[in-house]
């Protein structure tokens, strides 16, 4: 915490320094009972540092995260992992996603999105700062991803995509519209280490990521306007088949539209 407070403070000052901290990330993500605390330095490095000092080690970042989902998944790692994700979607867009993970493997995106993000989505969802994350994420991936429509598979992701974001924004579990920095970031499962115990008890301020999104539910629902206008007859069938999931999502989402001031065409 110390380390990602300083990049919160002073991240062009630690530039020199990204390899050690890499390698404490590392050894962080390594550990089950540290894990939560290697995805808060690894956000701090992608929201604080400048994007052309830690883009050249992304691919390695990638693997790493990769390789843990391979041998020691737990739901809490996924739910981390994907959080990530989501952040890194936001701050770069989806074609960067993409290109990241299709570097290593081509289609690795997408079957990721598939068999990793979206199923934890469906089975429990973000709350809080992380679910203003995944729906600004969510809705990148929906407006920049051509790759999506190209064929009947990626069309179901698309359309899971929308289900996902909709269910995040439209829960009131998630406490989406009540997010703010004055939130403490208390998802981490605490564990004790005399070395370490001041630090783990100590409060986490939260910290939203994505300040100039406002209302990201609004964003959403204007975003699906857009694509739907620049695109018709393309995009209303796609949110029809993934709403038809479940009456709540439909209903929720015309609510929402209507809340945003949104015709969908």
């Amino acid at each position: 915490r110390l380390i990602v407070a300083y990049l919160g403070k002073g991240a062009k000052d630690l530039v020199s320094h990204l390899m050690g901290i890499l390698g404490v990330f590392q050894k962080l993500v390594s550990s089950k009972a540290n894990e939560q605390f290697a995805f808060d330095l690894l956000r701090a490095i992608v929201m604080y540092m400048p994007q052309e000092v830690f883009m050249p080690r992304m691919k390695d970042i990638f693997q790493i995260l990769l390789m843990k989902l391979q041998h020691g998944k737990t739901p809490k790692f996924v739910g981390l992992v994907t959080h990530f994700f989501a952040l890194f979607v936001g701050k770069f867009g989806s074609q960067g996603y993409l290109d990241q993970l299709n570097q290593i493997q081509p289609g690795l995106g997408l079957m990721l999105l598939g068999q990793v993000w979206i199923p934890r989505l469906q089975s429990s969802s973000p709350t809080r700062l992380e679910a203003k994350t995944q729906v600004v994420g969510l809705t990148k991936l929906l407006c920049e991803t051509p790759a999506l429509l190209a064929d009947t598979n990626g069309r179901q992701i698309w359309s899971q995509i929308l289900a996902s974001a909709v269910k995040i924004v439209i829960s009131p579990d998630s406490h989406l519209t009540g997010v703010s920095d004055d939130d403490n970031d208390n998802d981490a499962e605490i564990g004790y280490d005399a070395s370490f115990s001041l630090l783990h008890f100590a409060k986490r301020p939260a910290v939203d990521a994505f300040p100039e999104v406002q209302d990201a539910g609004a964003a959403l629902a204007k975003s699906m306007q857009t694509i739907c206008a620049s695109h018709p007859g393309v995009f209303a069938p796609l949110i029809q088949q993934g709403l038809s999931v479940d009456p709540k999502l439909s209903a929720g989402f015309q609510s929402l539209c209507q809340k945003s001031g949104v015709h969908l065409a």
